[in-house]
């Protein structure tokens, strides 16, 4: 077999394995632990938590995060809030990992996307909201841009009259994967980390296509100032929002 049949070959087998339910299990269960570990070893400040939790602890809420900032919200959510959640991830493979990794935290996987079977997803998670179940999404997820919100949130807050609440955090010791659209955000082990919450943000129910659109910005903007704040807290260079037209170019 020549060389590069040898490597196609080992590339489809390598593909088939990680397709593999049994496999996709067992890397979730290791991102778990790891983010289990990450969590207990790190020293983590809070700003807004006791506040917010004291404005939803008689009603649910949708919470929201940047993607390249949700890998250490599962540990967050167990430990300190401990409410039934559903959060919504990707269908694709990497979604499936994600799905695993968050039912071992106890939170109710649900398959959509923004871009794929969009209303079944969204009657999911509204469904969900009116159930009491509280809601987690990244707004600017799966594609992006990074750190550019999208109306989705908006939208369930109007519907549902549930409030959103922004969260956010930064890890001294994080790794940047700078390679990623999102620059994504991995907390290492024994750092100094810094959770920041917003106030709950409620949308009237009558509101109009351009004043969703000011609430869209509104919460962006609060989104992207309070993700700055994290990465200052902790010492680190703030990661900035995606330039939209940049992001157009390279569609």
């Amino acid at each position: 077999m020549k060389l590069m049949n040898m490597r196609t070959f080992l590339k489809t087998k390598f593909k088939q394995i990680l397709k593999s339910t049994a496999v996709i299990r067992c890397l979730a269960f290791l991102i778990f632990v790891y983010s289990k570990f990450v969590g207990i070893t790190c020293k983590w400040r809070f700003e807004g938590l006791d506040k917010t939790l004291e404005a939803t602890k008689d009603k649910n809420a949708i919470w929201i995060s940047w993607h390249s900032r949700a890998t250490m919200m599962p540990f967050f959510w167990n430990k300190y809030v401990k409410r039934r959640m559903s959060a919504l991830v990707s269908p694709h493979q990497d979604g499936q990992i994600i799905a695993n990794f968050l039912k071992w935290f106890g939170i109710t996987p649900i398959n959509g996307s923004t871009n794929e079977n969009p209303r079944q997803s969204a009657l999911s998670l509204m469904r969900d909201l009116v159930d009491g179940a509280d809601l987690f999404i990244s707004p600017d997820g799966p594609r992006g841009p990074r750190m550019r919100m999208k109306k989705s949130p908006i939208y369930f807050a109007k519907k549902t009259g549930k409030p959103i609440v922004f969260v956010s955090f930064s890890d001294s010791n994080a790794l940047i994967i700078e390679k990623a659209w999102d620059k994504m955000m991995v907390a290492l082990p024994f750092g100094k980390g810094f959770f920041v919450f917003s106030e709950p943000i409620y949308v009237p129910n009558d509101a109009n296509d351009e004043e969703l659109e000011k609430y869209r910005q509104k919460l962006e903007d609060i989104a992207n100032n309070l993700s700055i704040k994290c990465d200052e807290a902790v010492g680190r260079k703030a990661i900035m929002p995606a330039d939209i037209n940049d992001y157009k170019r390279k569609k």
